[in-house]
């Protein structure tokens, strides 16, 4: 439980975004960066554990999923579906958020900045085809998205009619949470040659502490069976920055 900690931030500066709308839009807008940027770290560390060990309880499981769909802004099973996609390919070609494109017959790295701030392109139709013919969505998760779908869209009528302002800052708060999460995975997996290692890790102890090994991402991949407490730092594609600024700086120098 002491993961939510993220979900918790999230959700408090988002209020308080709302709440000091009216008061400095200065502080406001950075109440709402803030929410963004630990919506980042909600769905990196709290939603992608819950992805990987739900509860027993499925009354739990239920509810929990409820809430990340509004934190967000996205159906839950939409993500989780994306996720296993993710580890069935590895980042290679065939994964849908892999940092390669295959163009004219070449397999070429992603651009940076179409990669993080148009992450919505995307055909979510053809993802969902594809993951119910390849296993990882079974007709029941298929259902799910439907209702969480809905779920998101009574929640923008409900801040719309609290306040239109609060509707577009729910869709400010997605938006940059989503863009920050893309710039995040784009340094989990620097396109730096096909064919080689397709995942990097952060090594740092501090970071690693209040993260909950957040930054071995590459031993995440290796293992993705082990709870984040009992992944080991193998040294292995190590680099000098936190995977969010790891696409902006080139990776820092990996050791």
């Amino acid at each position: 439980m002491k993961l939510q900690i993220f979900v918790i931030i999230q959700i408090f500066t988002f209020i308080c975004a709302l709440y000091f709308l009216d008061e400095s839009l200065i502080l406001s807008a950075l109440l709402l960066l803030c929410s963004g940027l630990f919506m980042n770290f909600s769905l990196h560390i709290t939603i992608h554990h819950f992805v990987h060990f739900k509860y027993r309880n499925r009354l739990n499981n239920l509810l929990f999923e409820c809430l990340y769909t509004l934190n967000l802004g996205l159906p839950f099973n939409f993500y989780q579906m994306q996720h296993f996609n993710h580890h069935r390919y590895d980042n290679r070609i065939g994964d849908f958020t892999s940092t390669w494109i295959l163009k004219k017959d070449k397999i070429v790295p992603k651009v940076l900045f179409r990669y993080a701030f148009m992450w919505w392109v995307p055909s979510g139709v053809n993802m969902i085809k594809k993951s119910e013919s390849e296993g990882y969505l079974s007709q029941k998760e298929k259902k799910n998205l439907l209702p969480q779908l809905i779920l998101i869209v009574v929640f923008y009528a409900f801040l719309a009619l609290m306040n239109p302002w609060y509707c577009l800052m729910y869709a400010m708060m997605v938006y940059t949470g989503w863009s920050l999460i893309s710039l995040t995975n784009y340094g989990q997996h620097l396109p730096r040659k096909y064919g080689e290692e397709f995942t990097y890790s952060y090594s740092g102890k501090w970071y690693n502490f209040f993260f909950f090994n957040n930054g071995l991402h590459h031993e995440h991949h290796k293992e993705p069976h082990l709870d984040y407490k009992d992944l080991n730092n193998s040294e292995v594609n190590s680099l000098s920055i936190p995977h969010l600024f790891a696409g902006i700086f080139k990776g820092g120098v990996v050791k």
